[in-house]
């Protein structure tokens, strides 16, 4: 089995639970007659992808597609990490603020003491550095280096 026929099959099975959650009425042997229609027929009457070759594994994929499966990841996993490109503001505040905990300036230079402090220079709740106007991220910028200048 080659790489990519292993994760068609995967792919199969996560088109089959999107499928489930989100088509009303999607149950198990629909998604068996979808394998069956396709050629996926064990001989015992139960349709498996396992017997799918590479173009029918395609054909059930884009069966899944046509019904509205975003073949694309479009969620985060919980505990996933997606990268993102940052902003040079904020990456500069992060810089500042490890600097600041790197020289022993600062008792805790984790990320909620920084959105602490950034909530006491702002005057306002900042859940998370990209709620901060580029107005409220200078003020931080120039109060850091202010900060890392005593």
């Amino acid at each position: 089995m080659t790489d990519l026929t292993k994760h068609y099959r995967q792919l199969v099975g996560i088109a089959k639970g999107w499928a489930c959650k989100h088509l009303p009425g999607w149950t198990d042997e629909l998604h068996r007659d979808l394998l069956a229609r396709h050629g996926g027929d064990r001989g015992d009457g139960r349709p498996s992808a396992n017997n799918l070759n590479l173009p029918q594994l395609s054909a059930v994929l884009d069966d899944y597609t046509a019904r509205g499966w975003p073949r694309r990841k479009t969620y985060t996993p919980k505990g996933a990490y997606l990268a993102k490109t940052v902003s040079p503001q904020i990456s500069h505040i992060v810089k500042l603020w490890g600097k600041l905990g790197q020289a022993g300036k600062v008792n805790n230079a984790g990320r909620p003491a920084l959105l602490a402090f950034c909530a006491r220079q702002t005057g306002k709740h900042v859940p998370d550095l990209d709620s901060l106007t580029t107005e409220e991220g200078q003020a931080i910028i120039e109060a850091l280096k202010a900060w890392m200048a005593r």
